[in-house]
């Protein structure tokens, strides 16, 4: 296009040089014609000036011979006058031909000068006086003759010059005409050539450009040349490098999404606008699983709507802390939809976008983990239980039975008063109390390995009822009675368990519900099949007291019991019996009062391998 440009500024400015070279060319002509025109009719004047002054001095001649002669001082003046205006004549530039004959007229004027002066001294000899107005007469009408004939030539060129002149003038004011119409037709031209030319380019590259802004990264520019064409060139870089950018973005936004969505852990995005902090603008699908509600929920709530009460307290000690530049790393609580409250480790901290600046909180369900760390202690309880019991087992059992033996003996001695007797029976039930409370610590410590048969949960579930109504825990008056309530799902799959070991499992819960109702009240007992987590699940709830929240935590921990004589090892070896079968076991307190103690036993399936 650059090129174009100084073509277009080269051609005008050569039109302007030429076409003003031209007019003033003719310019300069037309004039030298009119100066050629005015010196021919000043020549023309001059000639009819002579032919005047010769006709005067003629008739001057003539009136020599009248009854008014002229005088001789206006004859004098007239014959100068005449011959000043043929000296006049060569002050003009003529051709040689015309040059020749104002000689030829110059010399017949002096003739003609001088006869004038032959007749005015010759007055008083007639005969030459006639003569030489004969020949003054013959050389007056000879001059006339001559100048009428260069008068007449002189005339027709004019004529010719003129008419020459006139259509030379017509023509050049035509030519000029054409000039100044042809000059702002080129202009305008050249002008719409250029303005199509800056134009067409400018409309394709303004329709791209909006294109490219309604998102069409695919438009590309063809057709342009010269420097439009490389700007189209630029423009297509510019869409490819603004195309693969955001390809990049997306993939980063997909990369980013995606780990977002899918972390195992939850991730909100909070506030920390004055007056909204702690609101949540993002949570992940984790958090929300996590938490029971749906991701839509979540963002219209606050995250102190998920800690728990105490953990809520600390939120702005907690605010305060990253504000200051500190990563937040703790552990709390928080609570699900259904109340349940679980611990969460939380990694926490602000993060700017753009000019804003956020709170970014990972938080991890750490209940697992707090398990594995209660399974580790109580595994480390049970080997220190038995290394416990194994030292009782080896340092007491033997002196304790030889003791046993020994009071027994004495107990049956006749010479015995009946007051010692008793005494002796009550140390002897007191050393076998002793005796069970060993055996349950070695039970607990080293249990039995569990034989798994496919076993009918329902059907040992009524063997233990059978036994257990005979227990004096249950043989009551009616005031005192324990009511059995069953729920037993009939269509659920079987389970792999060690029949005798499940029955000792039943066994002690059904007696420690039954302990828990010492007034009476209804123990009921359900079976059902729990498809989700495909299981079978078992629930023994009583009517009694319930438990306390504090002791909730500690209620299956060894030696832990709220009996007076109770040993403190009937729940801890139930929930070790159960975990040996792969299952769970856990406590919860009834609303409408008690508590309810429930089991999840694995589903037995045809096929698959015993424990």
């Amino acid at each position: 296009m650059k090129k174009k440009i100084i073509i277009f500024f080269i051609i005008s400015i050569l039109f302007a040089a030429t076409g003003g070279t031209y007019l003033l060319i003719m310019n300069e002509r037309r004039t030298e014609d009119i100066d050629n025109l005015i010196m021919l009719h000043q020549v023309e004047i001059l000639r009819g000036h002579l032919l005047l002054n010769i006709r005067t001095v003629e008739a001057d001649l003539y009136s020599q011979v009248s009854r008014h002669p002229e005088s001789v001082e206006a004859i004098v003046s007239h014959v100068n006058t005449m011959e000043t205006t043929i000296k006049s004549c060569f002050e003009c530039h003529h051709s040689d031909n015309i040059t020749a004959r104002l000689y030829d007229l110059d010399d017949q004027i002096d003739q003609f000068s001088h006869a004038f002066s032959r007749i005015l001294t010759m007055q008083g000899n007639m005969k030459r006086h006639a003569d030489e107005v004969e020949r003054a007469h013959i050389i007056g009408d000879s001059l006339i003759s001559k100048v009428n004939t260069m008068i007449v030539l002189t005339n027709s060129m004019l004529n010719k010059r003129t008419e020459m002149s006139i259509r030379d003038m017509k023509r050049t004011k035509l030519t000029m005409i054409a000039l100044v119409a042809a000059g702002p037709i080129l202009i305008a031209v050249l002008s719409l050539t250029a303005y199509a030319g800056f134009t067409k380019p400018i409309r394709v590259l303004l329709g791209a450009t909006r294109k490219m802004k309604g998102g069409d990264l695919d438009v590309r520019i063809s057709g342009l040349q010269d420097e439009f064409q490389e700007l189209g060139d630029a423009f297509d870089d510019m869409a490819i490098s603004l195309q693969q950018n955001t390809w990049r973005l997306e993939e980063s936004e997909k990369r980013y999404r995606n780990l977002f969505e899918n972390a195992a852990d939850a991730i909100f995005m909070l506030s920390l606008e004055e007056g909204s902090e702690g609101k949540i603008l993002q949570a992940n699908h984790a958090a929300a699983e996590m938490h029971g509600y749906s991701v839509e929920e979540l963002e219209t709530m606050n995250i102190a709507d998920l800690d728990s009460p105490d953990a809520a307290l600390g939120i702005p000690m907690r605010i305060d802390r990253m504000k200051s530049g500190e990563w937040l790393r703790t552990e709390i609580t928080h609570v699900h939809r259904n109340g349940t409250v679980f611990p969460v480790e939380i990694s926490a901290g602000i993060i700017e976008v753009g000019d804003k600046k956020y709170i970014l909180a990972i938080d991890r369900n750490i209940a697992d983990r707090k398990r594995a760390e209660e399974s580790l202690q109580r595994a480390q309880q049970i080997r220190i239980a038995g290394e416990m019991a194994t030292g009782l087992a080896h340092e007491i059992k033997n002196p304790l039975a030889g003791i046993k033996a020994t009071m027994e003996m004495l107990s049956h001695e006749p010479y015995l008063a009946e007051e010692d007797r008793n005494v002796l029976g009550k140390a002897i039930a007191e050393i076998k109390r002793i005796e069970y409370l060993m055996k349950s610590l070695l039970n607990f410590a080293r249990p039995p390995k569990p034989q798994f048969v496919k076993t009918d949960v329902n059907a040992v579930m009524d063997t233990v009822l059978g036994l257990v109504q005979k227990d004096p825990s249950f043989v009551r008056d009616a005031r005192k009675a324990i009511h059995i309530v069953k729920k037993y799902e009939q269509h659920r799959p079987a389970v792999m368990a060690d029949p005798m070991q499940l029955q000792q499992i039943f066994m002690n819960l059904l007696l420690n519900a039954a302990d828990a109702m010492s007034g009476g009240g209804i123990l009921t007992v359900e079976t059902a099949y729990d498809k989700p987590s495909d299981g079978i699940q078992i629930a023994i709830s009583d009517t009694g007291t319930g438990v306390d929240v504090a002791m909730m935590d500690s209620i299956f921990q060894p030696f832990f019991t709220t009996k007076p004589k109770g040993t403190g090892l009937g729940l801890a070896i139930t929930r070790r019996l159960v975990e040996e079968h792969e299952g769970r076991i856990t406590i919860t307190n009834r609303p409408e009062g008690g508590a309810s103690f429930r089991i999840h036993l694995p589903a037995y399936r045809e096929g698959e391998p015993q424990p």
